[in-house]
């Protein structure tokens, strides 16, 4: 979604986000956007990675005339396959509409309540990621049993977990953790992330080189591992501004930011918002988001891993190319 935005923003504004997504320019990044899209898009009988973008604009704010650049739509459906729509934001019927798209695009899981600045807005992108697979091993439902889940407040919740073992899977020992994955049947997998006792999720999480070595370092074994997963099924509904702004993009949401790319007229971001949901059960995983921005061969085994996942712990969508679609935190599978 970023590097939608980005393909049309020019200096300062153009250079903060450049540093942020790591190109040196915009035809690089719409190449390998486009190549991207290709690569993860999956819709079958097994399971289904759904990306879709749109555009939503109002040429009219308080009377003034505003023009979009036919660059910018040209760009935005050939390089990221936006759809484009030309709305009044002042209508309800906008809303509404903008919300249904988010819904069909995500399997009906996301209904989300658009926000959008009557009075200003002229501009508003959408993006969606649906994900649904199946896993390759499915758990035995005979097998779920009620159990506690122990919460970092010392407390504790009652939920169903998954439960299945393997003799011989790969598993990696961090420092401070155990992660392992459960393969997909469209060859990708989901991958589950135990800190020792006494370790925050968010301490694995708190900074990029922490969160590299925890999705991808430590030490790789091969042996039994005994899985033990609670069931869940839940959401997040988050601003992005400060976040943004503390990874160094701060241009974009000044009133002099340079948004020439897309209109000559004076526009800067106001808000990114992005809702998740991801649920699993016995027979798969189900994930997807939205997010909008308005502008205004066998060795021996060598050990056992338990993966009893009975406390917070991290999870991540993996896909065949390695690229990770989704990361969250489990705090209380009983929070729907």
């Amino acid at each position: 979604m970023m590097k939608l935005r980005y393909k049309r923003l020019k200096n300062d504004t153009e250079s903060e986000l450049l540093d942020l997504l790591g190109v040196s320019d915009t035809e690089t990044l719409s190449m390998q956007c486009g190549n991207l899209y290709r690569l993860l898009y999956k819709d079958n009988n097994i399971g289904k990675l759904k990306i879709a973008n749109s555009i939503w604009m109002d040429d009219d704010m308080n009377g003034a005339p505003i023009v979009f650049k036919e660059d910018f739509v040209k760009n935005a459906a050939e390089n990221f396959y936006a759809s484009s729509h030309s709305v009044d934001f002042a209508s309800e019927e906008t809303r509404k509409a903008m919300s249904d798209w988010v819904s069909a695009n995500t399997n009906g899981t996301l209904s989300p309540k658009i926000e959008i600045d009557t009075s200003e807005q002229i501009l508003s992108i959408l993006n969606t990621v649906y994900f649904y697979d199946q896993w390759i091993n499915r758990f035995d439902k005979s097998k779920t049993a009620e159990d506690a889940f122990y919460l970092s407040d010392g407390g504790n919740v009652k939920c169903d977990f998954l439960n299945q073992s393997f003799m011989s899977m790969d598993f990696t020992k961090g420092e401070g953790f155990t992660r392992a994955g459960l393969q997909l049947k469209n060859a990708g997998q989901m991958i589950f992330i135990l800190p020792d006792n006494g370790i925050s999720p968010y301490e694995l999480l708190s900074s990029p080189d922490k969160m590299k070595d925890t999705f991808e370092g430590g030490k790789n074994f091969y042996g039994e591992v005994l899985w033990k997963i609670p069931k869940f099924s839940f959401g997040s509904d988050l601003s992005l501004n400060d976040v943004l702004k503390s990874l160094g993009v701060s241009s974009a949401f000044m009133p002099n930011a340079d948004f020439t790319g897309i209109t000559d007229s004076m526009a800067f971001i106001t808000d990114v918002h992005q809702e998740t949901h991801i649920a699993i059960d016995e027979n798969g995983v189900e994930a997807s988001a939205f997010t909008q921005i308005n502008c205004c061969g066998a060795a021996p085994p060598e050990g056992r891993a338990d993966m009893i996942l009975d406390r917070p712990f991290i999870y991540g969508i993996k896909e065949q190319n390695g690229s990770l679609l989704f990361v969250g935190v489990c705090e209380n599978p009983a929070e729907g």
